[in-house]
C-alpha cells in the first residue's frame, strides 16, 4: 500500500490541488446537498498565496488529502480534512488529522483545539480529545409538516432579519448557550464579543451557499424590543438544485418552550419554499433531546452522523 507523504500546505501550489477542490465540492453536494463552492474560493485565494495554515497528503505532485486550520487567539480550529475517493482509506484518513493535530503543535499560543470533520468517510479518535456525536437532517419540503394555523407565543412577535440587530443576535446566543453543551463544543458560545466574532464568520462564510436574510427570523418582545429568538439561515443553489439550510436557532432561556424555536422555524420553511427550496437541511447536538424533537415534529430525519472533537487542554 502507498501512503502519502504529509507537507505543510503552505508548500503547494494551486494547480496541485485543483483537482481535489473540484472532487469535495461536487462531495458536497452528494453527501450533504452543501454548495461548498464559497468555501472552495477561499481556499483557492489562500493557497495561491501559501497564506492558509494545514496539511497535504502528497504523491509526486499531486495533492491527492488536504486540511486547513486557523489559530485565533488561544484556540485552533481544524476547518476541514479531506482525502480523494481514489485514496480514501482509514489509513490516509488517520495520516492527515495525526499531521494535522501535529502541524497545530507549532503554535504555543494554542491552548484547545475544536473541530468537526464532516468529509471523513472512516471513524476517528484520539485518546486526548472528547467526542460528541451530532445529527445532520434533512426535510424534503414537499413533505413538511404544516399546522393548520401560527400564533407568535403571547407577548412576543416575529420579525424578518435585521442587520442593526446583529450586535443583539450575538448576545442572545450568548445566553441561550450559557452551561449547554454545545458551548462545549464551540467556546466561543461563553463569551459575547467571540460571539459576535462567530455570528460575523457565519454570515460572511456559511457552510452551505450564502447566508439569506430573507429566511432568517428574529423574535422580540411586544413591550421593549428585547430579542428573545434568533433563527439564521443559508440557501444553496448549486447544480439548480436550491437548499435552505438552517445555520443557528437560539432561543432566550427566559423563554424556552413556549413554541418561539418553532415559530421561526415555520417561518424559514415557509420562506425556503418560496424561494424555490427542494431541501431544508440542519445539524444538531444529538444530545439536545428538545431540539432534535422540535425538527423530527416538523418532519426532518437523520440522514448520517458526524462528530464533533474537543481537546479542551491542547496540547494536554
Amino acid at each position: 500500500m502507498i501512503f502519502p507523504e504529509p507537507v505543510a500546505l503552505e508548500e503547494i501550489d494551486l494547480d496541485q490541488i485543483e483537482e481535489l477542490l473540484v472532487e469535495e465540492t461536487q462531495r458536497y453536494l452528494d453527501w450533504y446537498r452543501w454548495d461548498f463552492s464559497g468555501t472552495a474560493r477561499l481556499v483557492r485565494q489562500l493557497v495561491a498565496t501559501h497564506s492558509l495554515g494545514g496539511v497535504a497528503l502528497l504523491e509526486g505532485r499531486r495533492v491527492v488529502g488536504y486540511s486547513y486550520f486557523v489559530v485565533e487567539e488561544n484556540k485552533a480550529l481544524i476547518g476541514d480534512a479531506y482525502v480523494c475517493d481514489e485514496r480514501a482509506t482509514a489509513e490516509n484518513e488517520r495520516l492527515l488529522m495525526a499531521s494535522t493535530v501535529e502541524a497545530i503543535r507549532r503554535f504555543p499560543q494554542a491552548r484547545r483545539l475544536e473541530t468537526q470533520p464532516m468529509m471523513l468517510r472512516f471513524p476517528y479518535s484520539h485518546p486526548r480529545a472528547e467526542r460528541y456525536e451530532r445529527r445532520f437532517m434533512e426535510l424534503e419540503l414537499s413533505a413538511a409538516k404544516w399546522p393548520d394555523a401560527v400564533e407568535a407565543p403571547a407577548g412576543l412577535r416575529i420579525e424578518p432579519w435585521n442587520w442593526r440587530m446583529e450586535e443583539d443576535v450575538a448576545q442572545l446566543m450568548y445566553r441561550a448557550y450559557r452551561g449547554h453543551m454545545d458551548a462545549d463544543i464551540n467556546d466561543q458560545y461563553r463569551v459575547p464579543a467571540r460571539a459576535r466574532v462567530y455570528l460575523s464568520n457565519m454570515i460572511r462564510y456559511p457552510a452551505c451557499g450564502g447566508f439569506s436574510a430573507e429566511a432568517s427570523y428574529l423574535v422580540c418582545d411586544r413591550k421593549d424590543g428585547r430579542l428573545v429568538g434568533a433563527l439564521l439561515a443559508s440557501v444553496s443553489d448549486a447544480e439548480d438544485e436550491k437548499v435552505g439550510h438552517v445555520s443557528q436557532l437560539c432561543v432566550d432561556p427566559g423563554v424556552r418552550k413556549q413554541g418561539v424555536g418553532r415559530l421561526m422555524m415555520l417561518g424559514a420553511l415557509a420562506k425556503f419554499c418560496e424561494l424555490g427550496c427542494e431541501y431544508s437541511t440542519l445539524t444538531v447536538t444529538a444530545e439536545n433531546r428538545g431540539a432534535v424533537r422540535l425538527y423530527e415534529a416538523l418532519g426532518y430525519v437523520e440522514r448520517t452522523r458526524l462528530s464533533a472533537y474537543v481537546w479542551p487542554s491542547w496540547p494536554g
